[in-house]
């Protein structure tokens, strides 16, 4: 019987060490788990940060395309007839020079007079979309960047790099050179 007891004794006893050893894993496991949470959220917050900073630099390159679309759509708007003016300009300088031809006939006068009308229209039309003639005239300063010299003449009695003659005006787009004007310079 004794030996039952101390058999009953040492059950209790290795359950009780078992109990206690699980107890300690158990504790150890959630102290890792804990760990292994800890770590997980701190990789989330990471993330999130990542994905936030991710975000915001495609907010940034969408914000940044717009505004250059913006500014082409821009550029398109105010130099888009660019083309057409010039195709235009070139038939309607010589317009002008068959209009500016004098002559005696009356009925012919009449026809001038008409073609004269239409050309102020059109240039009105120009100038609604921002083309304008540049007016160069005999006197001013040649610049390269406005004119294109088509003869540099001696004796012209002006000055140097001055305008002696225009052969065709230029135009101009808002603040760009459409046309550049065609002179004669003094040498």
């Amino acid at each position: 019987m004794n030996s039952e007891k101390e058999l009953k004794k040492e059950e209790t006893s290795v359950e009780n060490k078992e109990k206690k050893v699980t107890t300690e894993e158990i504790k150890k496991e959630k102290k890792d788990y804990k760990k292994i949470i800890q770590d997980l959220e701190k990789q989330i917050e990471s993330y999130q940060k990542e994905i936030e900073f991710q975000k915001s630099l495609r907010n940034a390159d969408i914000a940044n395309l717009t505004k250059k679309r913006n500014e082409q759509e821009a550029l398109v708007r105010k130099y888009g007839s660019s083309n057409l003016a010039e195709d235009l300009i070139k038939p309607i300088e010589l317009l002008k020079k068959v209009v500016d031809t004098p002559t005696d006939i009356p009925e012919l006068q009449n026809y001038l007079m008409g073609f004269k009308m239409i050309i102020s229209q059109i240039e009105n039309a120009f100038e609604t979309n921002g083309i304008k003639a540049m007016a160069v005239k005999a006197g001013d300063e040649f610049d390269s960047s406005f004119h294109e010299a088509n003869e540099s003449l001696e004796n012209s009695g002006m000055e140097s790099n001055k305008i002696v003659s225009v052969i065709s005006d230029g135009y101009m787009i808002h603040d760009r050179v459409l046309i550049h004007a065609i002179v004669k310079v003094a040498k």
